[in-house]
């Protein structure tokens, strides 16, 4: 009899423990939902206050800056001063009537000041920009009124090349071998054309350790679609597109593009480099430094 008072005890105890470990559950439960609640209204309000902090930016910076838009449209190069053309407009947030704007465009570490006419708020310039001189471009604008003048950033360019009437667009290839003294490649390099400009007279040059070895006529690529009239892709005018080249270990092997645009500008391309180790096998392509693998000169 004893016996079964203690089990009847011992299960008591157990449905007791089992009652108040549900129940316990059910609070971590309810507080797990309402700790989930309360992070997901710090998180809506932590959003809100970004928004709020990135709109008073905006208010602070349209308050400070006295520049609301600009606009930058090249038009083509000038043969006779080898400069490219083209014309800058900016919008002013706020203006007087003897609002005076000067442009400043720096280009190789030299900077020039022309100034600029306009009404109502928009000032226009024409630019010229000496296309020899590739690398990074920046322009900036001197606002002054009522005896107050302030400087504002309008835009900058990482190279020159970018705006130049051909650019690089790009090349695919195949996997480049070399064996039997002979390195081999398969190249096409895409030429994009702006300002109604043509590209005239493209041929492939090989060097071979800074050596002019092979003049190659082109043929256009088969990368070449329909849908970008723009941009035209070039490959040499072989059986298969390929260009084999005699070489030894150590020799570095270049390719290039030549051409000239319609406004008589010469542009040289370098499309890839590659070494040859000492062992005879071929290393890692090795980019050249150059301004967007291009240099640009006018015929003399």
């Amino acid at each position: 009899m004893k016996k079964n008072w203690f089990q009847i005890l011992s299960l008591a105890l157990n449905a007791v423990l089992l009652i108040a470990l549900l129940m316990t559950r059910a609070e971590l439960a309810d507080t797990q939902n309402s700790l989930k609640n309360q992070l997901d209204s710090v998180a809506w309000r932590l959003i809100d206050v970004q928004d709020q902090i990135t709109d008073l930016s905006v208010r602070q910076r349209e308050q400070t800056e006295d520049l609301s838009d600009f606009s930058f449209e090249p038009t083509g190069l000038d043969p006779e001063s080898h400069t490219l053309q083209a014309d800058m407009s900016i919008t002013l947030r706020r203006w007087t009537a003897d609002t005076e704007v000067t442009l400043l465009v720096t280009q190789s570490g030299r900077i020039t000041e022309q100034p600029m006419s306009g009404s109502g708020g928009v000032f226009t310039a024409p630019v010229s920009l000496p296309v020899e001189d590739t690398g990074e471009v920046s322009f900036a604008a001197n606002i002054t009124a009522g005896g107050q003048t302030s400087r504002e950033e309008v835009t900058s360019y990482s190279d020159l090349a970018m705006l130049l009437p051909l650019t690089n667009d790009g090349s695919g290839y195949g996997d480049p071998t070399y064996r039997g003294g002979s390195l081999q490649l398969q190249y096409d390099l895409g030429v994009r054309k702006q300002y109604g400009t043509e590209v005239v007279a493209p041929v492939f040059q090989v060097l071979k350790n800074g050596e002019t070895v092979q003049t190659l006529p082109v043929k256009i690529s088969e990368s070449t679609v329909s849908s970008d009239p723009d941009v035209v892709y070039y490959t040499p005018a072989s059986e298969n597109g390929g260009i084999a080249v005699s070489c030894q270990p150590e020799d570095t092997v270049e390719l290039h593009l030549l051409c000239r645009d319609s406004f008589g500008l010469s542009y040289d391309f370098t499309v890839c480099t590659y070494e040859i180790d000492q062992d005879g096998t071929m290393v890692e392509e090795v980019w050249p430094d150059t301004d967007y693998n291009v240099r640009v000169f006018w015929e003399k």
